[in-house]
């Protein structure tokens, strides 16, 4: 069973010119950055290549860099996993608006994965209609919220689709491959 203990520690991020909260993990094998949760695995760490972070592209499973925006990490380090292991190049988990607006802007991803209901201030569709307006990046909705209110307000952000909750392997890659390369 892995234990995974956070202490927040106050930091300025110069990468974005913002005062964030770094957080830090007294477990040597997690990083976690304070604008995208990277985490590193220890079995990434004996191989120097971070899980969620670059890795080369087999473009014969997928390879597409696809960015998790999901405030419930165990859903966003499930769905991950099942990404990887058919080839997507996950490039980080956003849990706000803000961390997926600012990841967007730094791993210009070709998919996201957006789940309505986020952590804080903004919602996944006002955040995929600045990325989308802002950088080309469409998204894909995964949401438990499939109303016609919803939906309706969701289109402004010209979704590729939406996929119910919860979600399992099967369903998420039906989903990407009928979205095509």
């Amino acid at each position: 069973m892995l234990v995974i203990r956070i202490n927040a520690t106050e930091s300025n991020d110069s990468r974005n010119g913002i005062e964030d909260k770094k957080m830090i993990s007294t477990d040597p094998a997690v990083t976690i950055d304070p604008c995208i949760m990277w985490f590193v695995s220890s079995g990434a760490k004996d191989s120097g290549q971070p899980v969620g972070g670059q890795k080369s592209v087999d473009k014969s499973a997928g390879g597409r860099r696809i960015l998790i925006v999901e405030d419930e990490i165990l859903v966003a380090l499930d769905t991950r996993g099942m990404l990887e292991s058919q080839g997507y190049v996950v490039v980080g988990i956003a849990v706000s608006a803000e961390q997926a607006l600012n990841a967007a802007a730094r791993e210009r991803p070709d998919l996201i994965l957006m789940d309505i209901r986020l952590e804080g201030s903004g919602d996944g569709i006002e955040v995929a209609k600045k990325i989308r307006a802002n950088f080309g990046i469409p998204s894909l909705f995964i949401t438990a919220n499939e109303d016609a209110t919803t939906r309706e307000r969701a289109a402004a952000a010209k979704p590729l689709g939406f996929l119910a909750k919860p979600i399992n392997e099967d369903k998420l890659l039906r989903a990407l491959n009928a979205l095509g390369d």
